[in-house]
């Protein structure tokens, strides 16, 4: 199963992905009839709007969506390094008794 956004609703994609074995799923357009279980659909929403906030973290935070490496070595490892301060930050929180991906006032004096 994929979660795709709306950039992939062509059905080129999904062909492609169901040529792989790839279950593609992406929210449909207003004027689209969607013939998916409302439940399915709910829950696709849900975890990609999970996804989304924590992209925007990662960018907002950690400045992921620049690296600065020269070459993939360099580039891995530092986006490990900010994946990992990123789960530290989840963790801390769920210690903490707060919500995981609340990192405002995480640390406080």
């Amino acid at each position: 199963l994929l979660l795709g956004d709306k950039g992939y609703i062509k059905p080129i994609f999904k062909e492609d992905c169901e040529a792989v074995g790839i279950d593609l799923q992406t929210p449909l357009k207003k004027n689209m009839k969607d013939n998916r279980p409302k439940k399915f659909v709910k829950l696709i929403m849900r975890v990609r709007r999970r996804i989304e906030t924590i992209i925007g973290q990662l960018a907002h935070y950690f400045d992921i969506e620049h690296s600065g490496c020269r070459n993939m070595w360099r580039m891995t490892a530092r986006m490990a390094r900010k994946l990992l301060a990123y789960n530290v930050g989840v963790f801390l929180n769920v210690q903490a008794g707060k919500p995981a991906i609340q990192f405002e006032n995480l640390i406080t004096a």
